[in-house]
């Protein structure tokens, strides 16, 4: 694997088993704290971010990635103090980890901004719900708004959902999540998840 390092044609060889470390580390954090919700994105932060140069270790990186993840996706963020210790690991270097790994990514919405786009979904899907019964045989309820297709107000929602989504993440998760992002390393994130 060739990682870009900066400058004009600045490159530098990776060790090929890079990936298959950073994955087995963020592994061992959900196995071992028994939460399997954002794993995936965990991985491919990690995967995107770490830098072992930084001297705080895979493990604590991985617990990091891991607990910025389950933050902006809205799960429950394992306490530090219980992961370091069930992990035995230094929580100062989950915290340094943690900082370096944030300070790479774009801040998510403000909550208002978030509260307006589930709004904007449930309101969306209160007329799809709306517009599909009409479609359907018997039902004699009316169309919230006249020549408003179903397949219109899906499309609508997608693209809502899909806004909620980067809102929440921020940018550079965001991208991440759908494989699109050369992350701050100058690669494409890899990961075992991406071919899972």
């Amino acid at each position: 694997m060739i990682e870009y390092i900066g400058g004009e044609g600045e490159f530098r060889t990776m060790p090929q088993d890079t990936t298959a470390r950073t994955d087995a580390a963020v592994s061992t954090v959900v196995y071992r704290l028994r939460l399997p919700q954002g794993e995936s994105l965990a991985r491919r932060l990690l995967a995107a971010e770490y830098d072992p140069d930084e001297g705080r270790g895979l493990l604590p990186s991985a617990v990091a990635a891991f607990r910025i993840v389950r933050r902006r996706l809205g799960y429950d963020v394992p306490p530090l103090c219980d992961a370091a210790e069930t992990l035995d690991i230094d929580p100062r270097d989950v915290v340094a980890a943690e900082r370096t790994l944030a300070a790479s990514l774009s801040p998510p919405a403000d909550e208002d901004e978030q509260q307006r786009l589930d709004d904007a979904i449930q309101s969306i899907r209160n007329r799809l719900q709306t517009a599909e019964d009409d479609g359907n045989p018997g039902h004699h309820g009316r169309m919230v708004c006249p020549g408003e297709s179903a397949a219109e107000l899906r499309a609508h929602l997608d693209r809502l959902e899909a806004d909620r989504s980067m809102a929440r993440l921020g940018f550079t998760l965001y991208d991440l999540a759908h494989g699109n992002s050369i992350a701050r390393t100058g690669r494409r994130p890899q990961s075992g998840a991406d071919h899972a």
